[in-house]
C-alpha cells in the first residue's frame, strides 16, 4: 500500500553544508547532511528506514540555511523539497515533522499566501518547537553568547569559527553585529510573550517596548493566524518536559560601549523551571487548537531520536513497527568527540595515539570497561570545494595523549588549526531551578603561514573531557621534514645547488640524512640555531629558478621553524 512521503525538518544548526554557510554558495538542495560531529538525527532516520521508509524515496530531509529567517528557509528550501519528495514517492501530498526551528520553517510555509495553491501538506508533527518563542534566543541575538543544548552550541560554535577565520574583517570587529547581519534566523526564535526583567522589585518589561522583538512570531501566533494553520494542515506537538528551561531573565542596564549589544538589558540573572525540555517551555511548544499530546521526559536535543518522540510519531502516523520499544529510555551520556579543524589551503591527516578511550562525562559510562585501541591515521575530510579546504577530522571517543597533525600545503595561504571537545558536558538536569547557562564551546586554536608542498607538523594534547585540548607546533618534525626535500633536492643537483658548496660540517649532516643532525640543530643556541636555519633557507633560494613552488615549500616551513625556536 502506497503511504505519503516524510519529510524531517531539522531544527536551528541542524543542517550542515559550509560553502552554503558561509556564503561560498547560493541556495541550493544539494551538499546538504547532518552535522558530522554530533549523532543528532541518526535515529531518526534509522528507526524510519527500519519501518520500511526508503531514503529519497518516501523519506526525505529537509535541510536548509538556519541562519536566514524562517520565511527565507521556507521559500527557497522547503517547498523544493516538498516538490522533491512528491515526485520521487508520485504523491500529491507530504507529511512534515519539524524539530524545533524546522517546525516554524514548516509553519511559515503553510501560512503563507502561496500555501493554498499548492495544499500539499497532509499534517504537521512538531517536536519542542518554539511556537512562541525560547527565552535562550535573547543571550544568542542580543549577546552574541548562544547556549540551550549542547549539540546546538557545538554547530554554532564550529561555525561561527569557520566564519571568523574564513571572513576575519566582517567578523571579528563586532560579534552582536555578526548575529544580526550573518544569522538573522535566529530573531525568530524570541518569545513572544514578555520575559525579562528589570527593577526592584522585578517587573516584566512589555513585548513592545524591547529593541529585540520577533516580530514574524508575533504575527505568526496572532489568532486568526493559528486558525488559519490548522484549519489548513492538521498540527501535533510533541513536547518535552522534566529539564531546567529558561523562564525568565532579571537584567539590568544596556551597556555603555554598545548600541546593540544587549539594548534590552544586560542578563543578572537566569531563571529556571521544570516544565520544559531543557531549551523550550512547555507552553511555548505547543499551538492553540491543535493535538497538543502529553508532555514525555525527553530533552530537546534529544527529542527527534528519542524512542518515545518515535512512538508517538509512528502512532500518530498510525504505524507501530517492532523496533520501537514500549518503554522509556534515559537519556543517553554524550558521546566524547575530538574535532581538529583548519580553514586553509592544506590537506590533512591525524595520527591518533593507542591508548583508553575517553570516557564519557556525568554518572553514566564513567565506570564502564572501555577496550583500548592501537594507533591509526584518519585523513581529514574536506567540507570545501573549488581548492576552498575545509577540513575535518572527528575522532569518536578520543583517547587521553597527543595526536600527530601533518598538513601538506595545496597553495599559498594562511593556515589556521582549531581544535576543540565536544559531548564533555553533563547529561540534562531533571527538575529543579537557578541552574546556571552552559559555556560556550572552547576551541584552541593555532595560525601560521602555507605554500605549496610545504609539510607542517603539529601536535594536539588531550588529556581529559574536563581540559581544553591544547594545539602547538611540532618545530623539529617540520625541520626534519623539510631538511630531508632539500637533501633529496641537492642529490639531484649533484650535492651542490648553483655554485654554493655546504661549507658547514653540521649542515652537510644534516642534509645527508643522520637523524641525530637535526636534534643537534634544534639543540643549538639560540643565536648559533636561527644562523643555521638561515643558511639551510638560503640554500633553498638556489632552487626557486628551477622549482619555485618546491622551493618556497621548504623556505615556508624552515622560516616558521627559525621564528618558533627563536621566540
Amino acid at each position: 500500500m502506497s503511504r505519503l512521503p516524510v519529510i524531517f525538518i531539522p531544527g536551528f544548526t541542524g543542517s550542515f553544508n559550509l560553502p552554503v554557510l558561509l556564503d561560498w554558495r547560493g541556495p541550493t538542495l544539494n551538499g546538504w547532511n547532518f552535522p558530522p560531529f554530533v549523532d543528532y538525527g541518526k535515529t531518526f532516520l534509522q528507526t524510519f528506514t527500519q519501518a520500511g521508509y526508503r531514503r529519497n524515496r518516501d523519506l526525505f530531509v529537509a535541510f536548509y540555511d538556519w541562519r536566514k529567517p524562517v520565511e527565507e528557509s521556507a521559500r527557497r528550501y522547503l517547498i523544493g523539497w516538498i516538490d522533491r519528495a512528491k515526485k520521487a514517492a508520485n504523491a500529491s501530498k507530504v507529511i512534515l515533522i519539524g524539530h524545533s526551528m524546522g517546525g516554524l520553517v514548516a509553519r511559515s510555509y503553510i501560512q503563507s499566501p502561496e500555501y493554498p495553491a499548492r495544499n500539499d501538506v497532509a499534517r504537521l508533527i512538531t517536536l519542542g518547537t518554539p511556537h512562541r518563542g525560547s527565552a535562550e534566543a535573547y543571550t544568542a541575538w542580543a549577546g552574541a553568547e548562544p547556549h540551550a543544548d549542547e549539540t546546538l552550541r557545538t554547530v554554532f560554535a564550529v561555525y561561527l569559527w569557520y566564519l571568523r577565520h574564513i571572513h576575519p574583517i566582517q567578523t571579528e570587529l563586532d560579534k552582536v553585529k555578526t548575529i544580526h547581519t550573518q544569522v538573522p534566523g535566529v530573531r525568530d526564535l524570541l518569545p513572544v510573550e514578555d520575559y525579562l526583567l528589570s527593577g526592584n522589585p522585578p517587573q516584566f518589561k512589555p513585548l513592545s517596548s524591547m529593541v529585540s522583538r520577533n516580530l514574524w512570531g508575533e504575527m505568526a501566533n496572532q489568532v486568526t493566524a493559528i486558525t488559519t494553520l490548522t484549519q489548513r494542515v492538521p498540527v501535533t506537538t510533541i513536547t518535552g518536559v522534566g529539564f531546567n528551561t529558561l523562564n525568565t531573565i532579571l537584567v539590568g542596564p544596556p551597556p555603555d560601549d554598545h548600541p546593540l549589544r544587549y539594548a534590552d538589558g544586560v542578563p543578572l540573572q537566569r531563571h529556571y523551571d521544570a516544565q520544559g525540555d531543557g531549551t523550550v517551555l512547555q507552553r511555548m511548544a505547543t499551538v492553540p487548537q491543535a493535538n497538543n499530546l502529553p508532555a514525555i521526559t525527553v530533552s530537546h536535543g534529544a527529542l527527534p531520536d528519542s524512542p518515545q518522540a518515535l512512538s508517538l510519531i509512528f502512532r500518530e502516523l498510525g504505524i507501530a513497527p517492532d523496533v520501537l520499544g514500549a518503554a522509556p529510555t534515559p537519556t543517553p551520556s554524550p558521546t566524547p568527540r575530538l574535532i581538529i579543524m583548519t580553514a586553509s589551503p592544506v590537506e590533512v591527516e591525524v595520527e591518533v595515539p593507542a591508548g583508553q578511550p575517553l570516557a564519557p562525562a556525568g554518572v553514566l559510562g564513567t565506570g564502564e570497561k572501555r577496550a583500548a585501541r592501537r594507533s591509526r591515521r584518519v585523513r581529514a575530510r574536506n567540507y570545501g570545494h573549488a581548492g576552498k579546504a575545509l577540513n575535518l577530522v572527528v575522532i569518536d571517543n578520543p583517547t587521553a595523549g597527543d595526536y600527530r597533525l601533518m598538513l601538506h600545503g595545496t597553495d599559498y595561504g594562511h593556515v589556521t588549526i582549531g581544535a576543540m571537545l565536544t559531548g564533555t558536558g553533563e547529561p540534562p538536569v531533571l527538575g529543579g531551578v537557578g541552574s546556571t547557562a552552559a559555556a560556550e564551546p572552547m576551541i584552541t586554536t593555532i595560525e601560521s603561514e602555507v605554500a605549496p608542498t610545504t609539510d607542517l607538523f603539529y601536535t594536539c594534547t588531550v588529556l581529559s573531557t574536563s581540559d581544553i585540548p591544547q594545539l602547538q607546533f611540532d618545530a623539529r618534525s617540520t625541520m626534519a621534514a623539510a631538511v630531508d626535500r632539500l637533501g633529496t633536492a641537492m642529490s639531484e643537483r649533484g650535492g651542490v645547488l648553483g655554485a654554493a658548496p655546504i661549507g658547514d660540517d653540521r649542515l652537510r649532516s644534516v642534509l645527508s640524512g643522520e637523524p641525530a643532525a637535526v636534534e643537534a640543530i634544534m639543540a643549538l643556541p639560540p643565536a648559533e640555531r636561527h644562523q643555521a636555519i638561515d643558511q639551510l633557507i638560503e640554500l633553498c633560494k638556489e632552487m626557486v629558478g628551477d622549482d619555485r613552488d618546491r622551493a618556497l615549500g621548504m623556505i615556508t616551513a624552515l622560516t616558521q621553524v627559525r621564528n618558533e625556536v627563536g621566540r
